[in-house]
């Protein structure tokens, strides 16, 4: 190689190639004439897993912003062949998984007690399947409302729900309405009664970003709509507290995470927040120039490999 040639390096972005963040970091490292870019779309491409090992040696870098399944797998062979990632493959399978994460969080929040005593996690359950025992569940979760019911395996877009159970009649809404969905075990949380809006914390290497937005579900016992376009919410600068910033922070090193996001809730009946939601890769919703800080911390973790 001649001396003041460039090495170009190679990137496997594995995304939804719609998502507009995606598509808007697409086109900054395209730009890049040191990159090459290979996209593997989990929604739509297939992967030919005969040639799979041979194919993902070829990259200097794994990038996935979760749909569904293969971009895990797509982690794990990373990991298999030393391939550097964003977000480690152990990682993203934490956060996929609620009840997992759930007891990581409370680890987390436990071990940092002096640091972080203004947050709080919700009392949660794991319930299995509704569909084993209706009688037995209605008559268990009656007992506990209000509570919200959501789906075990968030990175499942199909099979994904956030639905508040206020009375038993919802109870028997939530079960027909999702019938087809409760074949797995159920993750259910208290219902926290807040000021009715939701803090959006999002994290990039050492940038750290507040959104403040209406809950949704404030908008549906306000409103009753049929259904709510959490996209079409509008959104505010939230300034971060000292101690938002070392909370994220301390996630940030606990869970090994590059780039995530978590959601706080302020409660009306006490002082500090409750943490109800991590997301490995999120869309950075409300962010101003989002896909600017994400493709320039791409380039700087690729410069000091």
């Amino acid at each position: 190689m001649a001396k003041n040639q460039k090495m170009i390096k190679k990137i496997l972005i594995s995304a939804n190639r719609q998502e507009k963040l995606i598509k808007r970091v697409v086109e900054r490292l395209s730009a890049n004439e040191n990159f090459e870019l290979k996209i593997h779309d989990p929604l739509k491409d297939t992967i030919n897993l005969q040639s799979y090992y041979e194919f993902i040696k070829d990259f200097d870098l794994i990038i996935s912003k979760i749909s569904g399944e293969s971009p895990i797998d797509l982690l794990y062979a990373a990991k298999v062949n030393n391939i550097p990632t964003i977000n480690k493959y152990e990682s993203v399978v934490l956060c996929k998984n609620k009840i997992a994460l759930d007891m990581k969080l409370r680890t987390i929040l436990s071990t940092y007690s002096n640091d972080l005593k203004d947050f709080f996690v919700p009392k949660s359950w794991l319930h299995p399947s509704p569909l084993n025992g209706l009688k037995k569940f209605k008559n268990w979760a009656s007992n506990k409302l209000p509570l919200v019911f959501k789906s075990h395996d968030q990175h499942n877009e199909y099979f994904r729900f956030n639905f508040l159970a206020l009375n038993r009649q919802e109870i028997d809404k939530f079960i027909i309405k999702y019938k087809n969905y409760l074949y797995f075990d159920l993750y259910i949380q208290e219902f926290i009664e807040c000021d009715g809006f939701d803090r959006k914390i999002y994290m990039c290497g050492d940038k750290i970003y507040g959104i403040k937005r209406e809950n949704p579900i404030y908008i549906y016992l306000r409103e009753k709509p049929e259904d709510i376009d959490v996209e079409t919410i509008e959104r505010e600068k939230f300034e971060l507290t000292s101690n938002i910033k070392k909370l994220a922070q301390i996630l940030s090193k606990e869970l090994d995470l590059n780039i995530f996001g978590f959601d706080l809730l302020k409660p009306i009946d006490k002082e500090g927040y409750y943490l109800i939601d991590l997301n490995d890769f999120p869309g950075f919703q409300g962010i101003e120039n989002a896909d600017e800080t994400i493709s320039n911390f791409i380039v700087n973790y690729l410069n000091n490999l």
